[in-house]
């Protein structure tokens, strides 16, 4: 409410016409006083000038006049301020004025949605309310434009102009592949040599050392590999160059083959890894247990390594990890040590490293037994690419292969790198860095999945799921119940009880038309370009495209596996074509995908075995069966388990209280405690320890 006091001096006059809408008079006369009293005067006019009622509105008016009145009012005194405050003249009516001028003049920059008038408004607005979603709005319309050039030159020239925008993650890491890109476009040795030699802190110089190593060995020869090796000594993926070359000599591992290849290759540098193998070469060993300890015989059932350890683990690429006085290590197939037995945990290697722990801290050794990485870690996770995730004093981050810092110990959980990526914890937060530690994906989510799927992730917030990309831009905003992975190009998603698949630009594929049940979150992701779909509570399956292939009329659905579907019409399962043939009729109470040609059935609690055509090769007449694995499958009845061929023979008696596969051809048996090996097909035992079967003769 303007004040308007019994003197009619000009300012009362002016507000006085005002007050009454009259603007032609008030403006006159606020005009007038502008000298003499500019802070109530210039508020005045601002007013006249920020109305739509009259035929002076003009909002860069009203925004200059009401600047003038803040400026002027700034430097009254008491005195002066008590004179203006006669007509409600006041730092707050002038902060109200501005604020309405910026909220009318906010109305007419977002029906434009310019970025230049955004930042024209910025730059006449600052202190607005509004100023920081202009900002955001601005930043958003500048990034837009990046993406749409999608150059260096773009992403650096929004990253220079706009820092702060929370675009900058994903410019800052678009920014790095375009380099790369454009600098690689021509892919050939020469660009990719260039681009790791000037971009040598670039996320994709990895992706640079990667395609050099494709390009040199294309059909993955000696000769290549052997050339690629000299040309790029330095080259990280010069050990798997080496390691192709040896396998590629030693596919039938003989003494002869690995006498050819130190030949051809002296300089081999893995030589203490050859040499072991050249001493048990075409040796297989599997653990074995006498008198309570561990050792290892070979395919014959001789003993070869003397039964002296807690326990054994089968060998696996030249080394067996075994147990001895409460600590673990691992041996070579001479039986000697080679990870030393003094560590209280060892786990399986990793791009030729192993972590190690002693005493409650990790390091890690290498494959001959040599720790690279120090016991100083409270954890060190597995490597990838030549990067762990470790933890140091309660914080997170990541190591080389020497154990080095990489990335600073600064967060609250650590995952292992995925194509460049890596998910990390901060505030309870997930987000993504990079090799170089670069944030790429802002810490807002409560979890992220990791980059298994490249280029995509999926996220929750706050109970809801979405998916980002590489970049961190939301492909599908993080508004859904559930959200699959992308499988066959398209993701299910699921809200209130409606189910439906985006592609990977985030556009609906097959519109949420589907009901959605428990089963749909389990088992509603494609699979061989095929997904289970629910409607009017019937299941059908439709392809990539959204045709239903199977129109949704059985009371449940299987997947499509081999040729044959499994599907039940009211309280049975049979097996139809994807032409809708029926191959066999509804009679099972369960039935499944099919394995090497082979499907189980369950009928009144009995398991038998169908396959490809439909053919009912074992009728149901076991308590339980697995399903086929090269070739054989294992059974079980009332009186115990054993192994069976497709066609129903018996290969291992149903008589043992396990049995797991070894190899093919081997399986491993146990009965009353103890256990034996058992040759396939023959069923005759490679070895069995002291006393099997004695209690149950007994």
């Amino acid at each position: 409410m303007l004040a308007v006091t019994s003197w009619a001096g000009p300012l009362d006059k002016a507000f006085a016409a005002l007050s009454v809408h009259d603007y032609f008079k008030a403006k006159e006369l606020f005009t007038k006083q502008t000298r003499r009293d500019p802070a109530a005067a210039w508020y005045g006019l601002s007013v006249i000038t920020g109305r739509a009622d009259n035929p002076f509105f003009q909002l860069d008016s009203s925004l200059a006049a009401i600047r003038r009145s803040m400026a002027a009012f700034a430097v009254l005194d008491e005195k002066g301020r008590g004179k203006v405050a006669r007509f409600g003249v006041d730092s707050a009516t002038i902060r109200a004025q501005f604020d309405h001028v910026g909220e009318m003049a906010w109305t007419r920059v977002a029906n434009t949605d310019r970025m230049e008038d955004y930042q024209r408004y910025i730059d006449a607005f600052a202190g607005s309310t509004m100023v920081a979603q202009a900002i955001d709005r601005r930043n958003e319309l500048a990034f837009q434009e990046a993406r749409r050039e999608n150059s260096a030159a773009g992403y650096r020239r929004f990253l220079d102009r706009y820092p702060d925008a929370k675009e900058a993650f994903s410019a800052r890491s678009r920014l790095q592949q375009a380099v790369y890109e454009e600098a690689t476009s021509a892919g050939t040795a020469a660009v990719y040599e260039r681009f790791i030699k000037e971009h040598p802190e670039n996320a994709h110089v990895r992706d640079a050392e990667d395609a050099l190593y494709a390009l040199f060995t294309p059909d993955k020869t000696v000769g290549q590999y052997a050339a690629f090796i000299h040309r790029y000594p330095e080259n990280p993926n010069v050990p798997d160059a080496w390691r192709a070359m040896y396998d590629s000599y030693t596919k039938d591992l003989s003494v002869e083959n690995i006498t050819r290849f130190l030949k051809d290759y002296p300089d081999y540098p893995f030589i203490g890894e050859l040499m072991n193998d050249y001493k048990v070469a075409s040796l297989v060993l599997y653990p074995f247990r006498q008198e309570g300890l561990w050792g290892f015989i070979d395919n014959k059932g001789v003993e070869r390594i003397k039964a002296v350890f807690d326990y054994a683990e089968p060998f696996a690429d030249g080394q067996a990890q075994v147990g001895e006085a409460g600590h673990s290590g691992s041996v070579n197939k001479m039986g000697k040590p080679v990870i030393p037995i003094i560590y209280d945990d060892v786990l399986d290697y990793r791009e030729g490293l192993a972590t190690v722990e002693l005493n409650g801290v990790q390091g890690a050794v290498d494959r001959n037994g040599k720790l690279v990485v120090p016991l100083e870690f409270d954890e060190v996770g597995e490597f990838g690419h030549g990067i762990a995730a470790a933890a140091h004093k309660g914080l997170y981050g990541y190591i080389n292969k020497t154990g080095g810092t990489v990335v600073p110990f600064q967060y609250e959980g650590a995952m292992r790198f995925q194509g460049g990526l890596a998910v990390v914890i901060k505030d309870g937060q997930s987000g993504v860095i990079d090799a170089h530690g670069e944030v790429v994906v802002p810490f807002r989510y409560d979890w992220v999945e990791g980059f298994v799927n490249m280029p995509f992730s999926r996220v929750r917030s706050r109970g809801l799921m979405g998916i980002i990309d590489r970049f961190g831009d939301v492909v599908l905003p993080v508004e859904h119940d559930h959200v699959g992975p992308f499988k066959d190009g398209l993701a299910l998603v699921v809200d209130k009880g409606k189910a439906g698949y985006v592609g990977t630009g985030g556009q609906w594929a097959i519109p949420q038309r589907y009901d959605a049940n428990a089963l749909t979150i389990g088992m509603g992701d494609f699979h061989h370009g095929l997904a289970r779909v629910l409607s009017g509570g019937k299941w059908g399956l439709v392809d990539t495209a959204g045709n239903r292939v199977i129109q949704p009329q059985y009371a449940d659905i299987g997947i499509w596996e081999g040729g044959l579907i499994p599907v039940k019409r009211k309280n049975k399962w049979g097996y139809i074509k994807r032409s809708f043939a029926n191959v066999v009729d509804a009679k099972y109470d369960q039935a499944w995908e099919l394995h090497e040609g082979y499907a189980r059935v369950e009928l009144g609690g009995l398991y038998g075995l169908i396959d490809s055509l439909g053919k009912e090769v074992i009728k149901p007449q076991y308590t339980a069966l697995q399903d086929v694995a090269n070739g054989v499958l294992i059974a079980s009845d009332a009186k115990g388990t054993g192994v069976l061929s497709t066609t129903g023979k018996v290969l291992v008696p149903l008589i043992y209280g396990s049995v797991g596969p070894v190899d093919k051809g081997l399986v491993k048996v146990t009965l009353d405690g103890r256990f034996g090996y058992v040759r396939l097909p023959s069923g005759e035992f490679l070895w069995k320890e002291d006393g099997f079967g004695e209690a149950s003769t007994q």
